[in-house]
């Protein structure tokens, strides 16, 4: 069988961040052409457009409904410009390890590939949902207000008046090309992660197959290679989750709080409105977003807790006294399951999804008395 190319999966990513400025073609940037785009890109859609909304919340403080409709949207933002400037500053690691994806240790059989595909299917099903869900989002915040009278898609302060011509059209087309830009760096660095969470999960299946297949004939010398393939796969997911740990955990309270808020506007717009079905789907998107963090890791904690048994379920019977003494060590050591973690504060799982849908729930209840 040829090797298996894992980053075909991702290619679509790559192209993305090619294009956005993220992805230089050597392992950093360069005084060039493509790090000046980069640099405009960065400046004039992402800082540019935080800023005009982060200075419309402080000059409308005492507004509620303005502050809510704008801070968690700016928030967001600012976010997820720190997730390009990791992304950018860590390029190089990501190449590294786009690398050791494709080294023979990482390697499928024949017979592998139908244990993995059902992983890699679910990654991409979450992709497009993921993709869908941003892309409905943005079409909202950006259509709706066209049949509405000099209204902007989001509320920003300018240095000129947005509401005459050209300025308002000029506005208009910067926020469009803003949220455009920000949405698509924002599906793709964050399907990035749970792409990386979804290989060090398919190593892991694979890592399980190749244990319960030990024989007696060459027992020590392929459970080595395991134990090798092992050490591999907590090094790539170390590697990956050292990168984002904290970005993850700021993600957490982003995501509560934008759900929550969502949920608060969604409660004092009109019903099956325009502004209904936005900040509907906008609160929608936000938890399928965290959805995918911690869909990901929790069967990367699963697999990693199935790894001792799937050691002791090979045939292990006929091998010598060293190699059986080998196999317990191993068993002890991967009794410690692999977690991704933000900050190591925080496991990411399906318990750690629900509790952000409860704290969501709280911010919610806390605006809403605010507001009343």
């Amino acid at each position: 069988m040829a090797n298996y190319d894992w980053t075909s999966t991702i290619k679509v990513h790559i192209t993305c961040f090619r294009l956005l400025g993220f992805w230089p073609k050597n392992d950093g940037y360069n005084f060039d052409l493509y790090t000046s785009w980069a640099v405009f890109a960065v400046i004039f859609f992402g800082f540019v457009q935080t800023f005009v909304e982060t200075v419309k919340i402080f000059t409308n403080l005492n507004d509620l409904e303005i502050v809510t409709g704008t801070a968690f949207v700016s928030f967001s933002e600012i976010l997820i410009l720190l997730k390009i400037f990791y992304l950018a500053r860590n390029t190089k690691t990501f190449k590294r390890l786009l690398v050791t994806l494709n080294s023979d240790m990482f390697q499928p059989t024949n017979d592998q590939m139908s244990l993995i595909l059902p992983e890699l299917n679910s990654w991409k099903l979450m992709y497009k949902f993921f993709c869908i869900c941003a892309a409905v989002t943005v079409a909202f915040w950006l259509l709706v207000p066209m049949f509405q009278v000099r209204r902007l898609p989001f509320l920003a302060w300018y240095p000129f008046d947005a509401k005459i011509s050209p300025n308002y059209e000029i506005a208009y087309v910067h926020q469009s090309i803003s949220v455009s830009y920000i949405s698509i760096s924002n599906v793709h660095v964050d399907t990035l992660i749970g792409a990386m969470s979804m290989y060090t999960a398919a190593q892991l299946t694979i890592l399980k197959d190749n244990l319960r297949k030990l024989k007696p004939e060459q027992f020590e010398q392929d459970l080595i290679r395991c134990v090798k393939h092992h050490r591999e796969v907590l090094k790539f997911a170390k590697s990956f989750n050292d990168v984002f740990n904290w970005i993850i955990l700021v993600q957490f309270f982003a995501s509560a709080i934008s759900i929550g808020f969502s949920m608060f506007l969604v409660t004092i717009v009109t019903p099956f409105s325009e502004e209904f079905f936005s900040f509907a789907f906008y609160g929608f998107s936000a938890s399928f977003e965290i959805f995918i963090y911690c869909w990901f890791a929790n069967e990367i904690q699963v697999k990693s807790d199935q790894v001792p048994l799937s050691a002791f379920e090979s045939n292990w019977l006929g091998a010598s006294e060293e190699a059986k003494k080998s196999l317990i060590i191993f068993m002890a050591n991967a009794q410690r399951p692999l977690k991704i973690s933000a900050l190591n504060l925080v496991d990411l799982s399906l318990n750690t999804f629900l509790k952000i849908l409860k704290t969501s729930w709280s911010y919610f209840a806390l605006v809403s008395q605010l507001h009343e």
